[in-house]
């Protein structure tokens, strides 16, 4: 089942997508400060770090889980906005 828009709705639709788009790459900037933030703190990279912590080599302190759920979450994000580029 296919819903047609009109050319008003069309242009509601890619506008709202323009600010979701906005919204989500200003999300990415930020995380990947904080995450800027944890590299230089432990002195490795965030490929290094995941490696390490899903192996369980580094502990369990909440640097290290606010670390990981950020790398997971600017994942998401990345992906959203993979697909709101392609659905302009």
């Amino acid at each position: 089942m296919k819903a047609s828009l009109a050319e008003e709705e069309v242009s509601i639709v890619k506008e709202s997508l323009r600010r979701e788009l906005a919204l989500s790459e200003a999300k990415v900037n930020l995380i990947r400060e904080e995450i800027e933030g944890f590299e230089k703190r432990y002195e490795m990279s965030s490929e290094e770090f995941l490696d390490k912590f899903e192996q369980g080599e580094l502990g369990d302190a909440q640097d290290f889980f606010e670390w990981w759920g950020l790398e997971r979450g600017l994942r998401k994000i990345e992906e959203q906005i993979g697909r709101i580029k392609m659905a302009k």
